[in-house]
């Protein structure tokens, strides 16, 4: 595996929203790409995840607490255990910091 990727080629693949491809990993986490564009159904998770906006606009949505709205070059984390969901009315690309044990497309 090469030590060099390109998130402009990987983002170029993704053809369609919520679906990620795989950047790299560090320890138990993986670093995706992914398209956000709608809404992502609610859901939590058991570990942190973080997010970090390369294009575009997104908000997350949470159950027990205002949105938050991250522009290109925002970053936010939802803490384990915290109901949310992620969108965007114009479409963004996003890299996405999970726990591995998450690391699986919805389309899966």
């Amino acid at each position: 595996m090469s030590d060099k990727h390109s998130i402009s080629e990987l983002a170029s693949l993704i053809t369609s929203p919520f679906v990620f491809l795989d950047l790299g990993s560090v320890n138990d986490h993986v670093v995706s790409v992914m398209r956000i564009e709608g809404r992502y159904p609610i859901h939590s998770h058991t570990k942190d995840e973080m997010y970090i906006v390369l294009e575009g606009e997104i908000t997350i949505q949470y159950k027990s607490k205002p949105a938050l709205t991250l522009q290109k070059g925002e970053s936010a984390v939802v803490e384990a255990y915290t109901a949310h969901s992620s969108g965007s009315e114009t479409g963004a690309l996003v890299l996405i910091f999970k726990s591995k044990e998450y690391a699986v497309n919805p389309s899966d």
